[in-house]
């Protein structure tokens, strides 16, 4: 219990920092700039001293008006790994989005994919469906995690809320602040992974 107050707590000072930092969230599928820095801090619900984060820096290369290409690059500072990516855009009329992600760990020598999609419903409502780990760099739908959420959204706020199946099984869901229409704090807690995450970021042109 301890430890979860703990976590609690780190993730609580790492809003109001993202917060007075005037950051904002990265939207993979809908995310307007060019250029995107991306921190953020994850903590163990099991243990307040298991911290990690694994920030990117990522450029948006539009191709047509429904796609665009993204390349990334993250490390990851507890497995000390440097991770190209990329991370491929795609809508249909502006209510069905896809982002296909080709992932390297160049520590392990393993190429990783993972698919997301998203769809919008009207009065703000979506569906949001995350398949991490589709392939892992051995098999496809060995050590994958598949992620099924519903959601709300408007111009303050987006909360979501779901599951997550096959491997870590369990609830997670996210809380996006707008502080304006282009910067956002994010909150999210995975039930499966036994985290919390707390992000902030810096998107510009």
């Amino acid at each position: 219990m301890k430890s979860l107050i703990k976590a609690l707590l780190i993730v609580a000072v790492m809003l109001l920092t993202a917060t007075s930092a005037n950051a904002q969230v990265y939207d993979g599928i809908t995310q307007p700039t060019k250029w995107r820095v991306w921190l953020p801090v994850t903590v163990s619900t099991e243990d307040a001293q298991n911290i990690n984060s694994t920030p990117f820096i990522g450029y948006r290369q539009d191709i047509c008006n429904h796609f665009n290409m993204t390349g990334v690059l993250q490390y990851n500072i507890k497995g000390k790994a440097v991770v190209p990516q990329i991370w491929l855009n795609a809508d249909i009329k502006g209510k069905f989005y896809v982002l296909s992600r080709s992932m390297y760990d160049t520590n392990n020598g393993l190429y990783k994919h993972t698919l997301s999609a998203t769809y919008k419903l009207p009065l703000g409502f979506m569906v949001d469906a995350t398949w991490d780990n589709l392939y892992d760099g051995h098999k496809f739908c060995d050590t994958d995690r598949l992620q099924v959420l519903g959601g709300y959204g408007n111009s303050r706020f987006v909360i979501n809320a779901g599951y997550s199946m096959r491997a870590a099984k369990g609830f997670v869901t996210n809380l996006r602040l707008k502080l304006t229409p282009t910067q956002w704090v994010q909150l999210k807690y995975d039930g499966g992974a036994k985290n919390f995450t707390a992000a902030l970021a810096m998107h510009f042109n």
